[in-house]
């Protein structure tokens, strides 16, 4: 007896092989519409193609039809049952036309701390050059704190020239050289890389170039081989946020404005969530965001009684948030964003397009909302719940870019799969929206078989001249100019609720 995993992969399987031929069925008449332009055809007396065609669609959609009907017996035999109705794809829920996020004006908790390191920068100081460490556990707020450091007046006085890079996994020696200046403050955001040859490197270049006297580093990370490597001549530990401050986080995201009165009742719960976050700002700010939206006590209990809180810490809050997207459409849009590298900058416009291309996007209930409006509502939702960080906009104040923390991207990676070439080559096959790093191992035989199935692709421009007369289904592409290696593919887990 099959399995209901083993079913529901089948019945996955034939999904995606009704949509595929959906695809098809719109290309020819779209291409048809093209023809009738530009010649003359007697519609009473169809073409041998056309009447070829249609025998072929016909026995195709017969072909389908069996398939699903075999997959409802197998159903019947696992016990499953049919939902009474479904009316939508998506349940009905009014879409809120709120400010795209919102500008914290102040950070709880950090006075102390900015104000530490900012002293610590602007004295004056023995070394060449001064290398701070901001360090603390995933989810304190160290970048946030680097932030407003960073864009402290007496910091900008101080130093002739600012610079912000963020680094992560990868180490991009000249990119750092390339912007530095005469005395400057040189922000190094969540650094990994740990081989101390790296850093010496990087010293003495910066050291070679001119760097005046005063010129400092400041360093966020997790790693204390980091801090190590790095010799540094301060190291600052991030503090969890004591009960008060964590309240007061928590209170300023979750009984703002359009949010729930600040009743006794809704204190109290709120209290019990906010003392499982343990003072950890992302994961205060997350839980905020998500009740923010949770108009009843009901609602409030049932994210207190979630099984989810066995995690712990900032994942627990970010696996509610996700689990508690109004949309399964806006869970699979953010299960998508898996496919991206981390520290990548998400184009607001470019990924609701790409949502648009790939079906994500779908107008709630009754409504007649343009795709675009609902896309940016799904990236607003995804911002206001703290999966999507560190807005860009421009000069009018419109959003343009943002980031994910990368403990979101662990969450989203959590609601897809991730393969290589060497595994079973049937998963491969299957891969729909796919991550290439680099794949000069594989051989141009096995291109086809590998990426028939594929709708969306994150590549360098070479790589995708190369496979695109084999991306028969694509519907979206990013191109990635910067080299990278390895290779991975990336296709939707089931997406509940």
């Amino acid at each position: 007896m099959f399995s209901v995993q083993t079913w529901f992969s089948k019945l996955k399987a034939v999904a995606h092989v009704a949509d595929v031929f959906m695809d098809q069925l719109a290309y020819e008449v779209t291409r048809q519409k093209v023809e009738s332009h530009h010649r003359v055809r007697d519609f009473f007396v169809p073409s041998k193609n056309n009447i070829l065609n249609r025998f072929k669609a016909a026995n195709k959609i017969k072909t389908i039809h069996k398939s699903f009907d075999k997959i409802f017996k197998w159903a019947a035999d696992l016990g499953l049952q049919p939902i009474a109705q479904l009316s939508a794809t998506v349940q009905v829920r009014e879409i809120r036309h709120t400010a795209p996020f919102e500008v914290e004006t102040q950070v709880v908790g950090r006075d102390e701390d900015v104000s530490n390191l900012v002293h610590v920068l602007s004295k004056i100081h023995d070394e060449d050059l001064l290398v701070v460490a901001v360090a603390g556990m995933g989810g304190q707020g160290k970048t946030t704190l680097a932030r407003v450091v960073y864009n402290k007046d007496v910091v900008i006085n101080i130093f002739s020239r600012r610079i912000w890079v963020t680094i992560s996994d990868d180490f991009d020696f000249m990119k750092i050289l390339n912007q530095m200046g005469v005395k400057v403050l040189l922000v190094l955001d969540d650094v990994w890389n740990e081989k101390a040859d790296k850093w010496d490197s990087l010293m003495n270049s910066l050291l070679g170039v001119g760097c005046a006297k005063g010129s400092s580093i400041l360093v966020t990370t997790r790693n204390q081989e980091v801090i190590d490597a790095m010799q540094c001549s301060v190291c600052y530990r991030v503090e969890k946020l004591s009960e008060e401050y964590s309240w007061a986080l928590f209170k300023q995201r979750a009984f703002t404005h359009g949010g729930v009165l600040e009743t006794r009742e809704f204190v109290d719960l709120g209290r019990r969530m906010v003392e499982r976050c343990g003072g950890l700002p992302l994961a205060i700010k997350t839980l905020g965001g998500l009740l923010y939206s949770k108009k009843s006590e009901e609602e409030w209990l049932l994210i207190l009684n979630s099984e989810v809180w066995k995690s712990k810490g900032v994942l627990s809050s970010l696996r509610l948030s996700y689990d508690n997207l109004p949309y399964s459409s806006l869970k699979r849009c953010f299960a998508y964003f898996s496919v991206l590298s981390k520290d990548s900058l998400i184009y607001k416009d470019e990924m609701v397009h790409i949502c648009m291309a790939l079906g994500f996007l779908l107008s709630p209930g009754d409504t007649n909302l343009l795709m675009e409006d609902v896309g940016s509502e799904y990236f607003n939702i995804l911002l206001s719940n703290s999966l999507l960080q560190d807005v860009e906009t421009d000069e009018y104040g419109n959003i343009t870019c943002c980031k994910m923390h990368d403990l979101a991207v662990d969450v989203s990676t959590n609601h897809s799969q991730t393969v290589t070439p060497s595994q079973d080559s049937n998963q491969l096959s299957q891969a729909i929206h796919v991550r290439l790093e680099g794949f000069e191992d594989l051989k141009p035989n096995i291109y086809k078989a590998y990426f028939y199935t594929v709708q969306s692709l994150y590549s360098q421009a070479s790589i995708f001249s190369v496979l695109l007369p084999n991306l028969k289904h694509l519907r979206g592409r990013l191109v990635q100019a910067s080299v990278i290696s390895g290779m991975s593919f990336v296709h939707s887990k089931p997406i509940s609720g």
